[in-house]
């Protein structure tokens, strides 16, 4: 079953339009309370201003909001914003157990060497869980950088912790900036108490890029980071690997409501002219959601590997990915099926010397073991473990899979569908490349390129050659595989061949 979800997609979203625009900002102080002042878009302070919510005054302390979409910033960005400032779309991502408990393993695992007695700052803060893990790991102060009004909802959390109420161990730690890392003013503000030890992001999209939030987090690094800092994720990788399934190929060439509606003749106007139209736009969409790991032909080639420590913006802007398969099955080949893979590994380049981090077996078996027994434990549940033991001293190196074969997260997998399936015969080799670029819905654009590698006719079109184009902001989704009946990975690898 498909649901188009819009131009992004997945995540959408605009803040209602401000009258303010610039920096609003609260200055230190030992009080309780705090008063917010505003440096308006030509610079000019207006101080002493209180912050209204709901129905009632909130003076936040240790809290600095700055109005977010400034001129300047890319068009559509308010779309993009208003998607995280929504408690339930916050509450989704919170959820995904398999990503917001391997962001804890991997920030209270590497607790002594990348955040104990550390300046931290979290980047996309969204609802300030990392930031709160990084308190739970013994960060001395955390800034809290987000550009939607979630951060003002975070804020609502630090003032009641400020005030005594709740969450003693946020108390004091976090100062929130509202803001885009692109902002000038919003540099100068995270600045203010110097460059930082660590940062925290989940930066991440479909297929590891969309959205481009990365781009952000590795501008956050060349700005904000001490030499030799710690970043987590540190690291990605995107796997590619050729899949069959007849079922998704019908089902998106019948859709009724797209490429099946224009090949007919509506209020008497012949409209199949536009049907090859229709169609094309169709197969351009990629298909978001989990498949089991069966309809894969392949083990994936070598990944496209992102050191985030070391690889620049331009990086990401454009490159490209070859990919070369031995088929396992006689079978059409009816797309590319695509997940990442994220690492979170202390810096190497470390100024505390710190070079042998491990997945320390006591450490891990430890957390697995509690995290099996939370339904007998009265105070435990997926969603609000229980303590860890003592941190790894040399750091913990942890790895998050989206893969067909993994725990389910909200990135799921991605398929790129061919609008002419290749048949291929067991053992011939698939080769060819996916090229992305990037486009102004904060995504990309996609060329894939695949053929099979033997000879075709010649002086003719080579009917072994398939190209096609995608763009990444215009998913859709289909839910007709069940997560539940995912296939080891193990049992997986033979299926297909690894």
């Amino acid at each position: 079953m498909y649901f188009y979800l819009g131009p992004t997609a997945i995540k959408n979203r605009a803040d209602p339009p401000s009258t303010r625009t610039g920096v609003s900002s609260i200055p230190n102080t030992d009080t309780d309370n705090a008063m917010v002042s505003e440096v308006t878009a030509g610079g000019e302070v207006v101080a002493g201003e209180d912050v209204a919510m709901t129905d009632k005054t909130v003076r936040f302390d240790e809290a600095v909001l700055v109005q977010p979409i400034e001129r300047g910033e890319p068009e559509g960005s308010g779309f993009y914003f208003n998607f995280y400032s929504s408690l339930q779309n916050q509450a989704n991502m919170i959820g995904d157990t398999a990503r917001t408990g391997t962001y804890r393993k991997a920030i209270l695992g590497n607790a002594e060497v990348a955040f104990k007695d550390k300046v931290v700052l979290d980047v996309g803060a969204g609802s300030g869980i990392l930031s709160y893990l990084s308190a739970q790991a013994g960060a001395r102060h955390i800034v809290a950088l987000e550009a939607s009004s979630m951060a003002e909802k975070i804020a609502l959390l630090v003032n009641a912790s400020n005030l005594g109420r709740s969450n003693p161990h946020i108390k004091n730690r976090i100062r929130v900036v509202r803001g885009m890392v692109e902002n000038e003013k919003v540099q100068e503000e995270v600045l203010r108490t110097g460059k930082v030890d660590t940062i925290v992001s989940e930066p991440i999209g479909v297929m590891l890029l969309h959205e481009r939030m990365v781009e952000s987090y590795l501008l956050s690094r060349d700005l904000f980071l001490k030499p030799g800092g710690q970043m987590l994720p540190s690291g990605g990788h995107i796997f590619f690997a050729p899949f069959t399934d007849e079922a998704l190929y019908n089902e998106t060439d019948q859709k009724p409501s797209q490429a099946q509606f224009f090949n007919a003749t509506l209020f008497g106007t012949d409209f199949r002219e536009l049907y090859t139209v229709a169609r094309a736009e169709v197969f351009a969409q990629p298909v978001v959601g989990m498949f089991p790991p069966t309809s894969l032909l392949s083990a994936p080639c070598p990944p496209k590997s992102f050191d985030f420590y070391t690889c620049a913006k331009d990086d990401l802007l454009e490159f490209s990915v070859p990919i070369d398969y031995v088929v396992s099955r006689t079978a059409l080949i009816h797309g590319l099926a695509s997940w990442f893979d994220l690492d979170f590994a202390p810096n190497p380049a470390s100024a505390t010397g710190v070079n042998h981090p491990s997945a320390e077996e006591p450490w891990e078996y430890a957390v697995a073991a509690q995290t099996a027994a939370w339904p007998w434990m009265s105070q435990e549940t997926p969603l609000n473990p229980g303590p860890t033991p003592p941190p790894p001293p040399h750091g913990l190196e942890v790895k998050l899979s989206t893969g067909p074969d993994a725990p389910r997260t909200h990135w799921q997998q991605a398929r790129l569908l061919l609008p002419e399936p290749l048949a291929a015969n067991k053992g011939e080799r698939v080769v060819g490349s996916v090229h992305f670029k990037v486009n102004d819905a904060r995504s990309y654009d996609i060329t894939l390129e695949m053929r099979i590698d033997r000879p075709g006719p010649e002086h003719q079109p080579n009917p072994l050659i398939r190209r096609a184009e995608y763009n990444l902001s215009q998913q859709c989704f289909n839910y007709s595989y069940n997560p539940e009946t995912a296939l080891p990975a193990t049992v997986a690898g033979m299926a297909y061949g690894a």
